[in-house]
């Protein structure tokens, strides 16, 4: 009897499972077919059930192993949570330093549980300071930091130049030759030669990773690149046989191993995993429709297709791109598959082989932890007494669903869940009128960002830094050539350049990749300045702490000043730790500048090393975040939630949110850092000093605007009403509320925008501009018999919409040069428009004009003066 046939049997009476059997017998079949060939019937079946049983002995124990991998990551999560809790019970049993109260966050009171704040601090930042454990969000940019510090030469050599709009396509080619093997061809330029030897290096050292975490990856000395990410759309478009030729054309079956077996794989075996390709592309699920869940392999299995394919040559893996890719960009497909690797790796990390498991296993924590908390009502108690507990019982569930929702949202954030298209033409539609605006509106945001330094010298100061060390360091990177690269170089990610990488600007907090509309909008933000200004100051703090490690080398732990030592304390760093780090040769990039870095001491090779590096680049990378702020995971979940772009809730929570993270990301960082330890009189004076360096950097903001816009300065006089009104708009600039300052004080915003409109989003307060202002409004008159102003209601709608007007430089000139002198031609009621524009200032704030609207000429300098409310 064959072994097919004996197989067979077996399904039929129920020993194997038709699901688990069917796969095994297409195996068979095929094999059977292709060795009975060459080595007839009965030879030919036994050789077939050796390669199946081979396959099949490899994939049970690879399931052994992901079994044992789960079960250590659920032991992992209970322990934090145990730990999380023990820590929490300790504060409160402190007494604050105040004279009262404890030093529990206070939103930790008695009965609430510490579940949900645990099991989030796994997935990203804690809000409370408390866990000390790596979480995936910051593991992450651990990794991609690493891989981009090995590859920082090649991503300033490949990255788009002319602020993104021209690809290197002429280099980029050159290091795909290089890297499959013509490097020492008379054509390959010597750097395109390197920046493949460190692509190879760099793709090596994150398979290494994200096997030892458990992931399956199969070792193919001779690979290469990702393949091409397939566009659905186009290989749909194409039809299964077409979609396969370019394949068939392109592969190299030489080099096409069975991962299973590690050996070269037979016609049979390829010809069968390529119509699975192509059935996965091209047609969706398979099967009966049912309820189950479905959709792709677990973390740990699912790396290996991007690997399946070897292509011939650097020209054909660039044909199979234009073919059916998403995309052809070579830099782009390597940035991306550092990105990916480093989030994935950071999972299986922190979450095991499988996060979807655990995340099962987390909510079973959670379903439970109602009914402990759940209280008893005494015996003999009276029908209030009962009641009361009932209430206090729901009030209980009430609280751990929430907690389980807030999970829920940050692990769809984390893992980029959210970030998935339900209805991708809706979603890029929505993404490019985002972006758009987004390269419309944000020219003059490095005016807000003046508040900056404020920030970077209160978080130096709070971590025991030099705070004139490091604002002198950032004062000489911003004027530097190439400091961009030497950041990455040591240790820091680089996605301010390499922006193909999926971090998102910091104001936009925009994930979903478009066209045109998104190249206008980085484009916008890089010659703004703002990019490379916020980049400079997150280095300089980067950098300045592991200077102010290399300085403080020769102390023992117990000498650490108490900040420095509180914060190397708040990352889990203990002696033994920074023993280890101390003893770590300094690195001396430049003659007198000695760093320690994370990567420094890595290299001793020990896990106590390891486990010391990844713990001193958490809190380089966290505290980076405190300085200068930019997407928080934490905050986004908080707004985004798990709503995915394409649906209407998503894109309604996104229209809404954008431009808000940054100031909701100020204040979850800072007021949740000045309370996490109740009543601490240290971090609340610290916050203070904060409020009030702010409050005076947002003075400079705000007047530098209102000087930007032709006006003269705001009186800060605090003996008049309008004095007072601008010290708080000041106060509300300092934390990038700068919007809500003018929806407060104003009935509208400065773009005549009701402040509903502006509370429901830029996209709305845009539609209400064009809609509203220009379309509706001469519709209505028309009907009513007058006079209609089209041409120069479209031009004060539409001029506030053209790419680039609003950086910061030319805002100004543009606006009177241009939009002015084309409304006096074309509206006759531009000269009342700009005269009731200069009343408005007048009576709101007593402002005047230096620049009026309409004229090109100034009228006089700006009245500094007025400051104090000179006249």
């Amino acid at each position: 009897m064959t072994a097919r046939k004996c197989f067979v049997r077996k399904i039929s009476a129920g020993k194997v499972t038709s699901a688990a059997g069917r796969p095994i017998l297409d195996m068979l079949n095929a094999f059977e077919a292709e060795h009975q060939k060459t080595l007839g019937d009965a030879a030919g079946a036994r050789q077939a059930a050796l390669d199946a049983a081979e396959i099949a002995t490899s994939e049970a124990a690879r399931k052994a192993d992901l079994t044992r991998g789960s079960i250590i990551a659920q032991s992992g999560v209970l322990r934090a949570a145990a730990a999380y809790d023990a820590e929490v019970i300790r504060l409160r049993e402190t007494p604050g330093d105040l004279g009262f109260g404890n030093k529990a966050p206070p939103t930790l009171g008695k009965e609430q549980s510490t579940l949900g704040f645990a099991v989030r601090s796994l997935l990203a930042r804690d809000a409370f300071e408390i866990s000390s454990r790596n979480n995936v969000h910051y593991l992450a940019r651990n990794i991609r930091g690493q891989a981009h510090a090995a590859f920082a030469d090649a991503i300033e050599y490949l990255r788009p130049k002319k602020l993104g709009f021209s690809p290197e396509a002429t280099r980029e080619l050159d290091v795909l030759r290089a890297v499959y093997g013509d490097g020492q061809g008379a054509n390959i330029q010597p750097e395109a030669a390197a920046a493949a030897k460190a692509w190879g290096e760099v793709a090596k050292s994150l398979a290494d990773q994200y096997r030892a975490a458990g992931g399956a990856l199969g070792e193919r000395q001779t690979w290469r690149l990702p393949n091409p990410s397939i566009d659905p759309a186009k290989a749909r478009a194409l039809g299964a046989d077409r979609f396969r030729q370019p394949v068939r054309d392109n592969v190299d079956r030489k080099d096409m191993l069975d991962w299973d077996t590690g050996k070269p794989m037979n016609d049979a075996r390829f010809a069968q995993l390529l119509d699975s390709v192509t059935a996965d592309i091209i047609d969706g699920p398979q099967g009966a429709v049912t309820a189950a869940r479905s959709g792709r392999p677990m973390l740990a299995n699912q790396r290996d297709m991007a690997r399946f394919f070897s292509w011939k040559d650097a020209e054909s893996w660039q044909a199979v791109a234009d073919a059916v890719g998403t995309h052809q960009s070579v830099f782009e497909t390597m940035t991306n598959h550092i990105k990916g690797m480093a989030d994935d790796i950071a999972a299986l990390r922190v979450l095991g082989p499988n996060p979807e498991a655990t995340k099962t296993f987390i909510h079973n924590l959670f379903d439970r932890e109602a009914a402990r908390l759940a209280l008893k009502a005494a015996d003999g108690a009276t029908p209030k007494q009962i009641a009361d507990t009932v209430k206090a019982n729901r009030s209980i569930e009430s609280r751990v669903k929430l907690e389980k929702r807030l999970f829920d949202d940050l692990y769809a954030e984390v893992t980029g869940a959210n970030q998935t298209p339900v209805n991708t033409t809706f979603a890029t539609a929505m993404a490019d009128a985002r972006h758009w605006l987004s390269a419309t509106q944000l020219g003059s945001a490095i005016i807000s960002s003046f508040t900056d330094p404020g920030s970077l010298a209160m978080v130096a100061r709070f971590n025991g830094l030099p705070v004139m060390n490091t604002l002198k360091r950032a004062t000489d990177m911003m004027v530097e050539k190439g400091s961009e690269t030497f950041i990455a170089q040591q240790g820091l990610v680089m996605d301010s350049l390499a922006h193909a990488a999926g971090q998102t600007d910091r104001i936009m907090g925009e994930v979903i990749r478009t066209g045109l509309a998104q190249k206008l909008s980085s484009a916008n933000i890089r010659a703004s300045g703002l990019r490379r200004w916020t980049a400079m100051l997150r280095g300089a703090f980067g950098l300045e702490m592991m200077a102010h490690v290399a300085h403080e080398r020769g102390l023992a732990y117990a000498g650490l000043s108490d900040e420095f030592r509180g914060a190397l304390g708040r990352y889990g760093i203990a002696e033994s730790d920074w023993d280890l780090i101390r003893a770590t040769p300094p690195h001396e990039p430049r003659p007198k500048a000695t760093l320690i870095r994370p990567v420094d001491i890595r290299e001793g090779a020990t896990q106590a090393h390891v486990a010391a590096a990844d713990k001193l680049q958490r809190m380089i990378d966290t505290e980076m975040d405190y300085a200068v702020i930019e997407g928080d995971p934490v905050t986004r979940a908080m707004m985004i939630g798990d709503s995915k772009p394409g649906s209407l809730g998503g894109e309604t929570r996104r229209a809404v949110s954008m431009y808000r993270s940054f100031p909701a990301t100020f204040v979850m960082m800072h007021f949740s850092r000045a309370t996490a330890r109740g009543w601490d009189g240290t971090r609340l004076g610290h916050s203070a000093l904060a409020f009030a360096v702010m409050t005076a950097l947002g003075v400079v903001s705000m007047q530098t605007k209102e000087l930007a816009s032709g006006r003269d300065p705001l009186s800060l006089d605090p003996t008049t009403g309008n004095g007072l009104r601008a010290w708080g708009k000041a106060t509300l600039q300092g934390g990038g509320f700068g919007v809500f300052g003018d929806i407060l004080f104003l009935d509208q915003t400065k773009q005549g925008n009701s402040w509903a409109a502006t509370l429901a989003g830029p996209l709305a307060a845009s539609a209400e501009s064009i809609l509203g202002d220009f379309v509706i409004k001469n519709i209505q008159q028309a009907g009513k018999g007058q006079d209609t102003h089209f041409a120069g209601d479209a031009l004060y709608a539409l001029g506030r919409h053209i790419p680039g007007s609003s950086l910061w430089f030319t805002r100004l000139a543009f606006q009177r040069g241009v939009l002015d002198q084309l409304a006096l031609m074309a509206d006759p009621r531009a000269r009342e428009r700009f005269s009731r524009i200069e009343q408005q200032a007048k009576k709101d704030w007593g402002q005047s004009y230096w620049l009026p609207p309409g004229r090109t000429e100034a009228r006089r300098m700006p009245d500094f003066g007025a400051v104090m409310g000179a006249q």
